[in-house]
């Protein structure tokens, strides 16, 4: 008698899709979406629960005001995996967190979760609600540990995890820092010369003129105007789609010293999210696909997306990851001994540790080349202001007398 199973898997475009199927048993089920290209994810007998939220507010509100910062998610992963690891149960957990959560939204999702527990579901199925709040990679690191007995494991993992990726962000941060403030003081530094010069007009009676007089037309205003909206736009509306955002991490990878360095750290998020997924009992093809997701590079995600059907298909991991030529050298090399030693998950630890150092180091060459470049374009900006200003007011005071 067939039997229907409820199944999240990725297709040859490489996009994620859920759907039910009839089969005799599981693995009659999945040989049979595997055969029409699926790449399996998750499949459980029985009709998948339907989301609880509208989709205006899944696909749209949620995504737009519904997001958790790292920090908040580490420290609810952190302290969810101390209290469970000291024998608390899960729900009591929950609501001890749920009420002393500061972050209004994640609060909210706590006491979510802790319903879904209360009722006898797994809290992965809660955290599938909410897809502006928990990646796939959590969601299916949680999963194998209600599923393996090891949750603890598993919010262990994910709680380190995320540790290491706000340490990434915050180099990046440092790095980028400098190099915006001298382009910030760029941009206002006509605009306050302007100011000066019209104040102390304003106060000695002496002649007023205007430096950059290009910043005082009203279209210069539209036009800047214009290039801010169009930028949040890009970013916030355009960039999220996937076509789009393969184009730009495209123009990124091929740009010289720049695309070196975000390989580097893309290499490292792969490696890292990959250890943690294959570490907590996740399956080999499935750790690929989350891993790549959360490499953060569209490009290089969908070059990396065939490794996990060829792993599917009997294939080696290094044989896999070097037909793809998405991976550098030096991680097919650690793949091959990790494969061999059997501590494949440890061995890209080490990867990802390498690559960030490596990153790290390029990280903080940048901003000082970056810098210096923009210092001297600040500097030729303010001699272009002093010569102006001394230029016109002789003008000015030349018409005057005449």
């Amino acid at each position: 008698m067939a039997k229907t199973f409820s199944f999240i898997a990725i297709d040859r475009n490489g996009s994620r899709t859920t759907g039910v199927i009839e089969a005799p048993s599981e693995k009659a089920a999945r040989d049979r979406l595997v055969g029409q290209g699926y790449l399996v994810e998750f499949l459980q007998e029985g009709k998948a629960a339907k989301p609880g939220r509208p989709a205006v507010v899944r696909h749209v509100v949620g995504p737009m005001f519904g997001r958790v910062n790292l920090e908040s998610l580490e420290r609810f992963f952190a302290q969810l995996h101390s209290m469970y690891k000291a024998g608390v149960h899960l729900h009591q957990a929950l609501e001890t967190l749920g009420e002393n959560s500061r972050h209004p939204v994640l609060r909210s999702v706590i006491r979510d979760l802790k319903t879904f527990v209360l009722e006898g579901r797994m809290m992965s199925e809660g955290m599938e609600k909410y897809p502006e709040v928990f990646t796939p990679l959590q969601v299916s690191l949680v999963r194998a540990g209600e599923r393996g007995g090891t949750l603890e494991r598993s919010l262990k993992e994910i709680s380190e995890y995320l540790k290491r990726e706000i340490k990434l962000r915050n180099q990046i941060k440092r790095a980028t820092f400098y190099p915006k403030l001298i382009l910030a003081v760029l941009i206002v530094l006509p605009l306050v010369a302007n100011a000066a010069v019209s104040a102390i007009a304003a106060r000695t009676g002496g002649p007023a003129f205007t430096i950059l007089s290009i910043t005082s037309s009203i279209w210069f205003w539209v036009f800047a105007g214009f290039v801010l909206f169009f930028w949040l736009f890009f970013s916030r509306v355009l960039l999220p789609i996937p076509a789009v955002r393969w184009v730009w991490d495209l123009v990124v990878v091929v740009t010289p010293y720049v695309g070196s360095t975000i390989r580097m750290l893309t290499m490292a998020r792969f490696a890292r999210a990959f250890g943690a997924l294959y570490g907590g009992g996740i399956p080999l093809a499935t750790s690929v696909v989350l891993a790549a997701d959360a490499c953060g590079n569209e490009y290089l995600r969908r070059r990396m997306y065939p490794a996990a059907r060829m792993i599917q298909e009997g294939r080696t991991v290094t044989e896999a990851f070097a037909s793809t030529h998405a991976f550098t050298p030096v991680t097919l090399d650690m793949t091959a001994t990790g494969e061999k030693s059997g501590n494949l998950d440890s061995i890209l630890d080490h990867v990802a540790e390498q690559y960030e150092d490596e990153a790290e180091v390029r990280l903080e060459k940048m901003p000082r080349v970056l810098g210096v470049l923009l210092l001297l374009i600040a500097g030729a900006v303010v001699a272009y202001i002093v010569v102006s200003f001394y230029t016109q007011y002789i003008n000015a005071i030349q018409d005057a007398a005449s």
